[in-house]
């Protein structure tokens, strides 16, 4: 079997997750994981996630981010030049 580390799909930013499981349960994918001794979701299918964002959309925390494959953000006309690693959302509730 291939082992190849997947760069796309949810981040959980452990930080802000309070462990409310609304990614697990929502996730049309099935691709969240929960580890009990942590009460936290994890991630054991990444390469299986469609990229709906719908675990970005209901989690309560926003504690999840959804990385987009390169070819997908260029079919949709997004340059990847036109992105920053700072989210400007988040500047504004400063």
């Amino acid at each position: 079997m291939y082992n190849c580390k997947i760069n796309y799909g949810p981040r959980i930013d452990e930080r802000l997750c309070t462990g409310c499981g609304e990614c697990y349960d929502m996730c049309p994918m099935d691709i969240f994981g929960w580890d009990d001794e942590r009460n936290m979701p994890t991630i054991p299918y990444p390469g299986e996630c469609s990229i709906c964002c719908f675990c970005e959309t209901v989690c309560p925390e926003v504690a999840i981010d959804v990385h987009i494959p390169l070819h997908q953000m260029l079919d949709f006309g997004i340059l990847p030049t036109s992105l920053s690693k700072e989210s400007k959302f988040l500047d504004e509730l400063k």
